[in-house]
């Protein structure tokens, strides 16, 4: 029974989030049915969907293409805000918090992905730290830009070999804090050491994968955050 409190559309939106978070029938990239057939399948009215639809694309879960379609974000586009954490107007603070919280849950996470990961899903995360190193050939600011994105497709790569619903359920803000680092290194002028943090320590993680030796990723992981931590705070 739906909530009445809750309008028809935000309860819509929130199905709509299960099916691509939890049920995983919409997958990252993939376009939506069209309005006529999903809001059968929801059992609502196509102004409610397109509601909804609003909603999600709002929150960067779901992109709209004109004449094309909706479609179901890049993990790395999604929201950044699923904890209502953007009220934190420090940002060294809340980059801070972000790290520390990371530092409890990405070593676990490596453990996680060494024992429920796919041979696939582990070589996406060898991949991604040989496509980050040989990103440090590039000019400066083209650089930036390119470890910005391949480091979030690390971490999520990470995330998404745990199999963890509720880890999977936190992409979109774990993306967000990764990019956030390094914008946040920039305006304080340690981005170099963020950089060369990231160049360093997702090719010795990736080493530990590649022997599939969990103890040694977690403390690779463990050591790649907490430099982060250091560096944030030694400009």
């Amino acid at each position: 029974m739906k909530n009445e409190f809750i309008p028809a559309s935000q309860v819509a939106a929130n199905e709509l989030s299960d099916m691509i978070f939890l049920q995983k029938i919409y997958k990252p990239n993939e376009k939506l049915p069209n309005e006529h057939e999903l809001s059968a399948q929801l059992g609502i009215s196509r102004a409610t969907l397109r509601e909804a639809i609003k909603l999600l694309a709002a929150k960067g879960i779901l992109t709209i293409k004109r004449g094309s379609g909706t479609f179901v974000s890049p993990l790395e586009d999604q929201a950044a805000d699923v904890f209502g954490v953007t009220y934190l107007k420090d940002k060294v603070k809340l980059i801070n918090s972000w790290f520390e919280f990371r530092l409890i849950l990405e070593p676990s996470c490596i453990r996680l992905a060494i024992q429920n990961g796919t041979p696939q899903e582990l070589q996406e995360i060898i991949d991604s730290a040989k496509r980050m190193e040989a990103l440090n050939i590039l000019e400066k600011d083209v650089q930036k830009e390119a470890i910005i994105k391949e480091d979030q497709l690390f971490h999520i790569a990470i995330a998404t070999a745990t199999h963890n619903d509720i880890i999977q359920l936190i992409m979109p803000s774990l993306a967000a804090a990764v990019k956030d680092s390094i914008i946040t290194a920039t305006q304080i002028g340690t981005d170099v050491k963020s950089i060369d943090n990231a160049l360093t320590y997702h090719g010795k993680i990736a080493e530990f994968i590649e022997m599939r030796d969990a103890d040694g990723a977690a403390m690779a992981m463990h050591y790649h955050l907490a430099k982060g931590i250091r560096d944030l705070n030694t400009p």
